[in-house]
């Protein structure tokens, strides 16, 4: 148990969303399957290779100048589609998890998470809650708040980044963020996380966020090694942010 609710707050901590991507794993180990599994997993293969960016010099752009360039550029865009893949291993033990997050243009969202070769996708459309299941829709009792979920939200939270150090890259720059203890990460949380995080007894390592050259936030990578209960884990997650501001609405099954 411990160990899934470490796993849920690194979750919240890439994506930078708290209003129901944790809501969506927890579902996705209850409900059914879905026959997009391959695309699912293809894609995550593709955000694994799309993380790796050839490292350069450090910039002369600050860390404070590169998000005031995104916030002033990109706090507008609504839409994008955020694929991930992060796992956490203990020895031979891992649980690779991938997902793909869709925001539209009309505040639809979209969530597929693959985990244990099993596909749950999500739709939240007009605060209801769908899950998808092999070809057939069930809507949920409880509605969802997807608010804060926009690109522009994503945006917003790189304030908490500002820390971090500038390097150019061969797209355009990263920003990376060190820390070595709780208290480090905890300015990186998201809301809500920060208290799950505490489960576990230390965590280290860094985050890297990568920008265009127009300073478009366009995804990351995270290594971390986290200690509980003496066990340690190292954890490790790419994402890739693509087609922003390219997506008017959401394309969704039959019958919803």
């Amino acid at each position: 148990m411990k160990r899934n609710l470490l796993m849920t707050a690194i979750f919240g901590l890439l994506l930078l969303l708290s209003a129901c991507n944790g809501n969506g794993e927890n579902e996705s180990e209850s409900n059914g399957e879905e026959s997009s599994e391959g695309e699912t997993q293809e894609t995550g293969e593709e955000s694994e290779e799309g993380g790796e960016e050839t490292s350069g010099e450090a910039s002369s752009l600050s860390a404070d100048e590169l998000i005031d360039g995104a916030v002033e550029n990109w706090s507008d865009t609504e839409s994008y589609e955020l694929n991930q893949i992060y796992n956490m291993s203990n020895g031979e033990d891992s649980n690779p998890i991938r997902t793909i997050t869709t925001h539209s243009d009309q505040n639809e969202l979209k969530v597929a998470i693959n985990s244990n070769d099993v596909t749950t996708t999500h739709y939240i459309i007009d605060g209801e809650h769908y899950i998808y299941k092999g070809e057939s829709l069930e809507l949920q009792d409880e509605d969802m708040d997807i608010e804060n979920s926009a690109y522009s939200d994503l945006i917003g939270q790189l304030e908490n980044y500002r820390s971090g150090e500038v390097t150019e890259t061969d797209n355009g720059y990263s920003l990376a963020v060190q820390f070595e203890n709780q208290e480090d990460i905890s300015s990186l949380l998201t809301e809500g996380a920060g208290d799950i995080i505490e489960d576990a007894d230390d965590i280290s390592g860094e985050m890297t966020l990568s920008f265009d050259s127009d300073y478009k936030y366009e995804g990351g990578e995270l290594n971390a090694v986290v200690n509980s209960d003496g066990e340690e884990y190292e954890l490790s997650s790419t994402i890739s942010i693509e087609r922003i501001g390219n997506i008017p609405v959401i394309e969704k099954p039959s019958g919803m």
